[in-house]
Formats: structure tokens, C-alpha cells, sequence
């Protein structure tokens, strides 16, 4: 049995994982970036108060220096807020005018993490400077805020929490703290932005999985409505012509037939029986065929009133039923018919197909009642005598009298 080499499967894994993650990024950054609008409703009121706080701050009397370390606080402070509007209204501009993230969405996205990280070793080094605030818990609450919530690919997240250790571990070295400090500063300085990358990267498996899986579902729910919709199309339509079926015929005709008890009126009913139909099955093919029928349907609409009702009866026979039609108008929509089936060309592949069709033709008056399957029965007899009598021709047939009741 054979077996790829280990670095082929893992080159196969990353550019199915880098394919998986372009499909998401677009979406993920969206969705960032209204977290951020949504955070930025607490951000911007908490920078403005700690930049108020810091900037009335009264150092105690046996430590002075606190006093520049809350001015250099409350300027931090006042320009994160100043940031964080900034970057929240080009955010929200962006997503009134958008649906999708562009490479100036992600631009954005990446800028405020990359900002707001910076932002927070600033501040975490003043405390350790002047040894006092929150310390290193300003930075290990930003870096995992900003893991959490950040929706970053690993190819977006790496390089930034990379980046923010880089930067805050070459502002700690040349900073004035206590040189016994370092080596515990230096391992919670890796640590933080460790930590808060690994909840980025699971956080966005967990988001990638959980987009991928709604969208096939989303796709299989709508692939779900398209079949139903299909099936409900054919239970009274015909698949190939998309004409009503026999069924759905019969039961339109029956309506038709007592409204025209309610409102007295004639009512006819067409055959059409394609001529030596099995000839062009054998000589073309059921390919060759099949586009003969779909083109006689399409004939067949187009020469018929809106109000008149085309169907497929099986086979090669159709039928129409013509509402407020007597026997001299329904002979006149057969000859018709009739005309243009005899003038139709069908081009299959390349190759004209020519047909003929028959007719029959039957019709109730307004004074007698008789159902769908009588004028049905009648207008077949007809077609049989125009198939019997040389096909090409129109023929009629009226009900049976034992088939018809006459109206009180």
C-alpha cells in the first residue's frame, strides 16, 4: 500500500487549513470589527475617566515621582481615547457601507489589535518603572481581551502577539527597573502573549468550525427547499415540458366545467397526437424526441389564449382545454394548432426535424352537463378517426348522449 510522504500530507493540511481560513477571514473581520463598535461603548467612557482620574492625580508626599508617572498615565489614557474613537468611527463607516471585509478592513483590524497591544506594554512598564498601578496585569488583561475577542487567523495572530512580545521585551530591557526583576519579567513577558495567542487560535477553530458547519447548512437547507419545490412542481407538472400533467388536467377541467354550470357557456376540449412520433425515436434517438416535444409544447402555448389550458397527456399526446369556446371556435384554434406544429423546425444537432400532429376535438354546450372524463372520451374518439383517416387533419367528436345530463 502506498503512502505519501509526511511533509506531503502536512503541506496538503496547511493549504486545505489556509483555504478553509480565506473563506472565513472575510466574515471573521466583520464580525470583529462590530465586537469593537460594541466594546467601544465601555473603552471610550473607562479611558476618559482613568485619563480624568490620572490627570487630578495628588501623589503622596513621601513619593513625588508618582506625580509624573500619572501625568504620562493620563496622557496614555486621553490618546487610547482619542484612538479608540477614531478607530471605532472607521470601523462603523465601514460596515454601513459593506457587507463583505476588504483588505482595508483587515488593515484596520490588524492596526487596532497591534495599537491597543502596544498601548497596553506602554502602560504596563510605567507601573513597573515607578512601582506602582496594576503592573503586568494591564498587559496579560489586554493581550487575552484582545485574544478572545479578536477574530485573527493564526497567519494574522502569530505575528501580531509575535510582535507585541518583541516590542514589549526590547521597552522592558532599556527600561529603569530593577535589574533583579528581569528574569521573572522577562518569562511572564513571554508567557502573557503565549497565552493570549493560544485562546486566539482556538477561538478562531472554534469560529472557523462553527461558520463552515452554519453554511453547510444553510446550503443544505436551501438545497433542501429547492427539492421541495421541485416535487411540489412535478406532482402537476410534466418534467420534460413543464406542461400540467394528465392529473393536474383533469382536475382543472373539472373546475372549468362547473363554473360553466354556474355561468352557462361552451366549453371545448383539443387532442393533438403527434404524427408517426416513433419514427423520429428511431431515427434521432429519445434525445431527438424529447426535443421534438418540448418544442411542440412551446408551440402550442404560444398559439393559445391565457386563459386556455395546455397539458401533457403521456407520450407524444397533448391536450387543451378552451373555456367559452364552441364548436366553430375550437375547430379554428385546431387548424390553427395544427398550422404552426406543420410549419415548426426543430434543429437537433444541427439536423431538422419536421412533424405533423392530429386533432380531435369535442364540446359541451350550455345546456347540457357532462364531466371531464366525457368530453375527455370524445374528443379521443375524434383523434382516432383523424389518425384513422390519414393523420395531418382535425376531427370532431361530441359526447356520447349517455355521458350528458341536460341542465334543468
Amino acid at each position: 500500500m502506498f503512502f505519501s510522504p509526511w511533509y506531503h500530507r502536512c503541506r496538503a493540511r496547511f493549504i486545505a487549513s489556509k483555504l478553509e481560513n480565506d473563506r472565513v477571514q472575510g466574515e471573521a473581520t466583520i464580525e470583529s470589527l462590530k465586537r469593537y463598535r460594541r466594546l467601544a461603548f465601555f473603552l471610550v467612557p473607562l479611558h476618559a475617566a482613568l485619563a480624568w482620574f490620572f490627570a487630578h492625580f495628588t501623589p503622596p508626599e513621601f513619593r513625588p515621582e508618582l506625580a509624573q508617572w500619572a501625568h504620562d498615565l493620563a496622557y496614555a489614557q486621553g490618546l487610547a481615547c482619542v484612538g479608540v474613537l477614531v478607530t471605532v468611527l472607521a470601523g462603523h463607516m465601514f460596515l454601513e457601507r459593506n457587507t463583505r471585509a476588504t483588505a482595508g478592513a483587515i488593515t484596520l483590524q490588524i492596526f487596532i489589535a497591534a495599537a491597543y497591544l502596544s498601548f497596553g506594554a506602554y502602560i504596563t512598564l510605567l507601573d513597573l518603572e515607578y512601582n506602582a498601578g496594576a503592573g503586568l496585569a494591564s498587559f496579560l488583561l489586554i493581550c487575552v481581551t484582545f485574544g478572545v475577542l479578536a477574530l485573527m487567523r493564526p497567519a494574522i495572530s502569530v505575528p501580531v502577539f509575535s510582535l507585541s512580545y518583541v516590542v514589549f521585551a526590547v521597552l522592558l530591557e532599556n527600561a529603569f527597573i530593577n535589574r533583579s526583576q528581569l528574569p521573572s519579567l522577562r518569562i511572564v513577558a513571554f508567557i502573557t502573549p503565549a497565552l493570549a495567542l493560544m485562546a486566539s487560535i482556538m477561538n478562531w477553530n472554534q469560529y472557523a468550525r462553527a461558520v463552515v458547519l452554519r453554511r453547510q447548512l444553510s446550503k443544505s437547507n436551501a438545497d433542501l427547499v429547492a427539492q421541495q419545490a421541485e416535487l411540489a412542481f412535478l406532482a402537476d407538472h410534466d418534467a420534460l415540458t413543464g406542461l400540467y400533467n394528465r392529473r393536474e388536467f383533469m382536475r382543472l377541467a373539472h373546475m372549468e366545467l362547473l363554473r360553466a354550470t354556474r355561468v352557462p357557456c361552451h366549453t371545448a376540449v383539443i387532442m393533438v397526437d403527434l404524427d408517426f412520433f416513433k419514427s423520429v425515436n428511431d431515427r434521432y434517438g429519445h434525445p431527438g424526441g424529447d426535443a421534438v416535444l418540448k418544442a411542440t409544447a412551446q408551440c402550442l402555448s404560444y398559439s393559445l389564449r391565457v386563459t386556455d389550458t395546455l397539458a401533457r397527456m403521456g407520450g407524444e399526446e397533448f391536450i387543451v382545454l378552451l373555456p367559452d369556446t364552441g364548436r366553430e371556435g375550437a375547430m379554428q384554434v385546431a387548424s390553427k394548432l395544427r398550422d404552426a406544429i406543420r410549419a415548426m423546425d426543430v434543429d437537433f444537432e444541427g439536423q431538422p426535424i419536421q412533424v405533423t400532429a392530429s386533432f380531435g376535438v369535442s364540446t359541451l354546450a350550455p345546456t347540457v352537463r357532462g364531466t371531464a372524463d366525457a368530453i375527455y372520451a370524445a374528443a379521443d374518439r375524434a383523434l382516432y378517426v383523424a389518425k384513422q383517416t390519414g393523420r395531418d387533419k382535425v376531427e370532431y367528436a361530441a359526447p356520447e348522449a349517455s355521458e350528458l345530463k341536460h341542465k334543468a
